[in-house]
């Protein structure tokens, strides 16, 4: 069995406290882009919602205000 030196254990000491340092510094990088993430698709949804309130009101009148050409048209056709 091979001793190891007190300066080789130091060595992995720091080489572990460096490797969990780096984890934990991917985990708060990753947790900040998940946020921002996360208020990007927020910021989409308030904007399909806002279209979605001006949208459905104005293509009801218009398939409205369609129909009633429509009619207005065959009406005048079967007149004539």
């Amino acid at each position: 069995m091979e001793s190891y030196t007190l300066e080789e254990i130091l060595e992995w000491v720091v080489l572990g406290l460096l490797v969990a340092v780096l984890a934990l510094v991917a985990f708060w990088l990753g947790g900040w882009l998940f946020v921002l993430l996360g208020k990007v698709f927020l910021a989409v949804s308030k904007l399909i919602v806002a279209l979605l309130y001006f949208l459905v009101p104005a293509l009801l009148i218009a398939g409205g205000v369609y129909l009633l050409v429509q009619w207005l048209s065959r009406r005048s056709q079967q007149a004539g």
